[in-house]
């Protein structure tokens, strides 16, 4: 039987992850292993893991990590939890990659399923993901039907998004619409890249194509790695019947930051990711993308009077460039 590694990344946020972890409990033990890794939570994120994991699970059924384990190049088994400190925050890419690195070098999983924190499944999504993945064997990375938490039959996203690179916009696809017509409909999709919430590999890839871009902190990881994919000869895809409730944006702020803190925080990322990503993957679109995000998210800045979020667009243009002159 197919086994899956489950990998959640928590920050500050003990509290959904538990939830998260609470829908997940139910799936069959023998085919699955969870991987939590800590990006060096500052509140009591470890205390309370630590002690739902004891409470939950026999000793020999758990494992902790208080720093990232040293990898060994012979196989070994994965216990049914794994708990990881990985010592500092790593961002989205590199607290994931360490769970991530941790399962490949069991040589045990078919399958890595990066979940955000701030989501919960339903009863058959992994169930249907391991079925698509069964009859498109040619499929690198599958996306759930992501639904809103609180209105559980509005879709936030078939999968995955468009994304306009001259404009670097996103579209989710079929945001808005209401899961029962869409199930009826199933329509073919084309996407550009898979939405981070739920990103479901074939574990082979992850070793051939590679783990997640660690320059971007966070942001534009999935987009990264779904056109590495696509420029490998691989197929990204929407699993319809895979179902995931998410909450949206835990992983940007912790729980005791205040609003203006996680805008800040976004507002950095999100401008500098974009860049990045830019730079990478369209760098004849890059000199357009940067003049006009710049005006145009100085504009909203201005019209909004969110006069105190100009410094982290400034430094998020200010590190781009130091970034880029010292990457070309």
């Amino acid at each position: 039987m197919s086994h899956t590694s489950i990998i959640l990344l928590n920050w500050n946020n003990w509290r959904d992850t538990i939830a998260c972890l609470d829908s997940l409990y139910t799936l069959p033990s023998h085919s699955v292993s969870f991987i939590v890794c800590d990006n060096a939570s500052e509140d009591d994120s470890v205390l309370h893991l630590s002690q739902w994991i004891q409470a939950h699970y026999s000793l020999d059924a758990y494992r902790f990590y208080a720093t990232p384990p040293i990898l060994f190049t012979e196989s070994f088994q994965l216990p049914a939890m794994t708990f990881i400190q990985t010592g500092k925050n790593l961002g989205f890419a590199g607290g994931n990659n360490i769970g991530i690195r941790y399962a490949l070098s069991a040589g045990q999983s078919h399958y890595i399923w990066l979940l955000n924190n701030d989501t919960q499944i339903a009863p058959n999504a992994l169930q249907a993901l391991h079925h698509c993945a069964t009859q498109h064997p040619h499929i690198a990375l599958w996306g759930s039907t992501i639904l809103d938490y609180e209105q559980r039959q509005q879709v936030q996203c078939a999968g995955g998004c468009r994304y306009i690179p001259w404009l670097s916009h996103v579209i989710p696809a079929h945001a808005g619409d209401e899961l029962t017509r869409l199930m009826q409909e199933k329509p073919a999709l084309s996407l550009d890249y898979i939405f981070g919430a739920s990103l479901f590999f074939r574990a082979e890839i992850l070793s051939t194509v590679g783990l997640l871009n660690e320059d971007y902190f966070l942001f534009y990881e999935e987009l990264d790695y779904s056109q590495r994919l696509k420029q490998a000869g691989y197929a990204i895809a929407w699993c319809p019947d895979s179902w995931i409730y998410h909450k949206g944006s835990a992983t940007i702020g912790a729980t005791q930051k205040s609003q203006r803190q996680k805008l800040k925080n976004a507002q950095y990322y999100e401008n500098l990711s974009t860049l990045k990503y830019t730079a990478r993957f369209h760098p004849r679109l890059l000199l357009c993308v940067s003049l006009l995000r710049f005006t145009l998210k100085s504009i909203l800045l201005l019209k909004r009077r969110d006069f105190d979020l100009f410094p982290s667009l400034w430094r998020a243009y200010r590190d781009f460039w130091q970034w880029w002159h010292n990457d070309t």
